[in-house]
């Protein structure tokens, strides 16, 4: 590569091995193979994939992360690129009728439904003006837009355009060589059908962000409903439908049948006979008939209101009972205080990746946390050949080990067995420890709500702290991320603040520094661990599915929460392990941290607060050319 070619680069130069992971990617999309690129957080491995997709002609990228918020930073190098691109993300969140920011998103059954309606009787303006607006009007602000923010342009396609913002930049995917999209769009199947339905896998070369994510792939096409979303059901059915009585004593059988749960206790997730609940049901397209009915009732009168947010329990029920017919999902129960949870979901991420990820055109995966092993064969089941690419190994550390200092405490623990007030106690005094001594955001992310809430009744009420719950918003808590200068934010392992939420400023600068983890985020040992091995054993050897379960998941758990503290080359990161379990010869192997010191007590841990206040305080590393 050089001259003309080299000239596309929008950065005055290459860090190393960046150019030789664009000819990988070249070389991967003229091949049509899958080639899998292992790099850390800060290298500029998003800049290095797009060059070398242009310069192996790369015609259409289906380019999927995993939130939405992960969209920006992709736009942001395209249009350095000045590539040709368009993005979709959750319609739900930008639809100009139906978006309220004050208020809960409706559900995804909700949403479509309603949209639906509103598209067939031609009600809605913004989608009946789609023809006003030109493409190129619609390339140009997306290319001129101040900010490279998915929402905010979404927003404002439709303020300005008076025109519905997702089908707009939907109708910009034959026009597009880039679609940056959310995970579901490539991966559910029928949403993909729906969204592109000129199109096949074949037509994409797909890349796929955070692809270690996609060991938890089939959670996407679980559905969830509550015994209170039954009862809601049978309420709407006697409300609006004269002759749906029968209907509702079907579902009134399957509230009584469902009680006798209510007489047990139990933890996490408990195996539910799925075929007992399908004989009470019976066919659930008599639930969807009704459930139609209702809606453009209800949406008709609505319009008359100006409130269209129309939502019915009945939606998700609908959805939940539809997935009980397909043999590939187990029903689960969980206890959520005096109402329980009925989960339907497959459990092999097979299920959901195998398509796309074998009849693309070629497939580009990147993580930093892409675990040991035949991650595209055995891990996620795709019979397909891959090159593997780790960017340290062959090229050595992007950033300086000394960035990060690491402590571990080895007087405490989260183990089952060891759980209790004293335990407790003991964690929240380091975490108070460490809130009073260290300045900025911290993040402590644990293994399970009931730990976190067991540990964050014990911190002082004095210290300002973000407690990750449902109705948590990310909106929210971004917001405190950039207004508070010393804030504890309290999540659990794999949820949405750890996941979901930009620790940054307003000028777009990390502001996290510190990361607590406490214990090891091992899945509990309830029914739907016992299951998820189960059919993981229907295709791999045990030891291979065993180390999936138990080991693998739990360790891309705490990498990703360490990763957040850790944004370019030039950052210093603070990380503090509060379990000796991470002690561990397999533990320690698999993380691949160097740890400065192992701490005995919180007495020998106060000793230490010095040094992680230097540590921070020292002089950044001279900044580097990209990101």
């Amino acid at each position: 590569m050089g001259g003309f070619l080299d000239s596309i680069f929008p950065y005055s130069s290459f860090r190393r091995g960046q150019r030789e992971l664009a000819e990988a990617v070249s070389s991967a999309v003229r091949s049509g193979g899958v080639l899998i690129i292992k790099a850390p957080t800060g290298y500029g491995k998003t800049a290095a994939v797009i060059y070398g997709l242009l310069l192996g002609g790369a015609e259409r990228v289906l380019y999927a992360v995993r939130t939405v918020n992960e969209i920006d930073p992709v736009i942001r190098e395209l249009r350095l690129f000045k590539a040709r691109l368009t993005f979709l993300f959750s319609a739900r969140r930008s639809c100009p009728l139906m978006y309220k920011p004050s208020q809960p998103p409706l559900s995804h059954e909700d949403f479509w439904s309603n949209c639906a309606i509103l598209r067939i009787r031609r009600l809605c303006k913004y989608y009946m003006s789609l023809g006003s607006v030109n493409g190129g009007d619609v390339e140009r602000f997306i290319s001129n837009y101040p900010l490279p923010h998915a929402v905010r342009i979404s927003i404002d396609l439709a303020k300005y355009f008076g025109v519905c913002p997702f089908f707009t930049l939907l109708s910009r995917v034959s026009d597009s060589q880039f679609i940056i999209t959310t995970y579901p769009y490539v991966f559910r199947k029928d949403i993909f059908s729906e969204v592109f339905p000129e199109f096949s896998y074949r037509d994409f070369i797909i890349v796929v962000d955070e692809a270690h994510s996609l060991l938890g792939a089939h959670s996407m096409l679980e559905s969830r409903v509550t015994i209170q979303d039954i009862q809601s059901s049978i309420q709407e059915i006697k409300k609006y439908v004269s002759s749906g009585d029968s209907v509702a004593e079907i579902l009134e059988d399957l509230v009584r049948d469902l009680g006798e749960y209510r007489r047990f206790k139990w933890k996490g997730f408990r195996v539910i006979d799925k075929f007992r609940i399908l004989k009470v049901l019976g066919d659930p397209k008599i639930l969807a008939d009704i459930e139609r009915v209702i809606r453009e009732r209800l949406i008709l009168e609505a319009l008359v209101s100006g409130n269209i947010r129309v939502s019915l329990a009945l939606s998700k029920v609908v959805r939940w009972a539809q997935t009980l017919v397909d043999q590939n999902y187990t029903l689960f129960a969980i206890r959520e205080g005096d109402d329980i949870t009925l989960v339907s979901t497959p459990l092999d991420p097979a299920l959901t990746v195998k398509d796309p990820l074998s009849e693309a055109k070629a497939v580009i995966m990147l993580s930093g946390t892409i675990p040991p092993g035949d991650f595209l064969g055995v891990h996620l089941g795709v019979k397909r050949e891959s090159t593997s690419v780790d960017i340290e190994l062959l090229y050595g550390p992007v950033m300086p080990k000394s960035n990060i200092y690491t402590i571990v405490a080895s007087d405490v623990t989260t183990r089952y067995v060891e759980r209790g007030v004293l335990t407790y106690s003991k964690i929240a005094e380091y975490i108070v420890e460490i809130a009073r001594a260290l300045e900025g955001v911290k993040l402590v992310v644990y293994p399970s709500y009931e730990v976190m809430n067991s540990i964050v009744e014990r911190v002082p009420k004095d210290l300002n702290i973000i407690i990750e719950g449902p109705g948590t918003s990310l909106g929210e808590v971004e917001a405190s991320i950039m207004e508070e200068k010393n804030l504890l934010v309290n999540a659990v392992a794999g949820g949405k603040l750890v996941e979901g939420v930009e620790f940054i400023d307003y000028e777009g600068e990390n502001v996290l520094h510190t990361v607590i983890v406490v214990g090891l985020p091992f899945p509990q040992p309830d029914d739907y661990t016992k299951k998820h091995l189960e059919v993981l054993l229907n295709r791999m050897k045990e030891k291979d599915a065993r180390k999936l379960v138990y080991i693998i998941s739990t360790i891309i758990r705490v990498k990703q929460a360490l990763g957040r503290a850790i944004r370019s080359p030039e950052d210093k990161a603070v990380y503090i392990l509060l379990d000796y379990r991470y002690l561990r010869r397999d533990i320690k192997e698999l993380l691949q941290l160097k740890y400065n010191d192992v701490v005995t007590s919180i007495v020998d841990f106060r000793r230490k607060l010095a040094t992680l206040r230097k540590h921070l305080e020292e002089d950044k590393t001279s900044p580097t050319t990209n990101t």
